[in-house]
C-alpha cells in the first residue's frame, strides 16, 4: 500500500531508498558485532575450565549410514567431501590464529568427525566412544551418552584446552545447544555442576 498523495514510482524509490539505507546501517554495525562475539569466544578457549564441543564438518546426508556397528568402515557412512575437508582445515588454522596451537583431542569413532579431528591439526586424536552419535527417536541412549560424556568431561585437565568432535544430537544432550555442520560451542561446568555453553563459533 503506497502513502496517500505520493506516486507509485516515488512512494516505491523512498521505500527502497529507506530500505537501502536501513541494510547498510545493519551491515555495518553487525559485522563488527559478529567479529567481536567471536573474538571473546576465542579468549574464552584460553581460559582454565572450557572445553570445546565441535560438531563435525560437513558431510552430505546421502549416502545415509548403514552400519552402525562396524565404524571403521568408512563405505557404508556419510562422509566429509571436500566442503567439509576445507572447513576443518579452515577451523584449525583458526585455532592456530588465536594462539591455540594444540589441544587434548578425542573424538567420536564415525570416520566424519575422526577425519575433522585429524584435519584440525591440533594433536594426536583419541577415539571415545562416549561420543558416537546418538538419535532424538532413542532419547534413553542419548541420556546415557551424555552421562558418560561429562563424567568423561570432569575428568579433563582445566589447565588444557580440550576439544571433543562429535555430532549434533550429543552436543544438544550434553549442552542444550543445537549446532550447525563444523560449528563449536565453547563450554563449562556451572556452580551446580551443570554444562553451560557460553559462546559459539561458525565459521562461514
Amino acid at each position: 500500500m503506497r502513502p496517500i498523495g505520493v506516486p507509485i514510482a516515488s512512494a516505491t524509490f523512498t521505500v527502497a531508498r529507506a530500505g537501502f539505507a536501513a541494510l547498510v546501517a545493519a551491515l555495518v554495525v553487525a559485522a563488527p558485532h559478529g567479529a567481536r562475539a567471536d573474538e571473546k569466544v576465542w579468549a574464552l578457549m584460553k581460559m582454565p575450565g572450557h572445553i570445546v564441543l565441535l560438531r563435525h564438518s560437513y558431510a552430505p546426508e546421502s549416502p545415509p549410514d548403514t552400519d552402525l556397528v562396524n565404524l571403521k568402515n568408512c563405505k557404508t557412512q556419510r562422509n566429509l567431501d571436500e566442503t567439509g575437508r576445507a572447513h576443518a582445515r579452515r577451523l584449525g588454522d583458526e585455532f592456530r590464529k588465536h594462539g591455540i596451537k594444540r589441544a587434548v583431542i578425542h573424538s567420536s569413532q564415525y570416520c566424519r568427525t575422526l577425519e575433522t579431528a585429524r584435519l584440525l591439526k591440533l594433536g594426536p586424536v583419541k577415539e571415545l566412544p562416549a561420543l558416537n552419535q546418538t538419535f532424538f527417536a532413542k532419547p534413553g541412549e542419548m541420556r546415557e551418552a551424555a552421562t558418560k560424556t561429562i563424567a568423561f568431561m570432569k575428568t579433563l585437565p582445566a589447565k588444557q584446552l580440550a576439544v571433543l568432535v562429535t555430532h549434533v544430537t550429543n552436543i544438544q544432550a550434553v549442552a542444550g545447544v543445537m549446532v550447525a555442520s563444523g560449528e563449536l560451542a565453547v563450554v563449562r561446568f556451572g556452580p551446580s555442576g551443570d554444562v553451560v555453553a557460553d559462546g559459539r563459533i561458525k565459521l562461514p
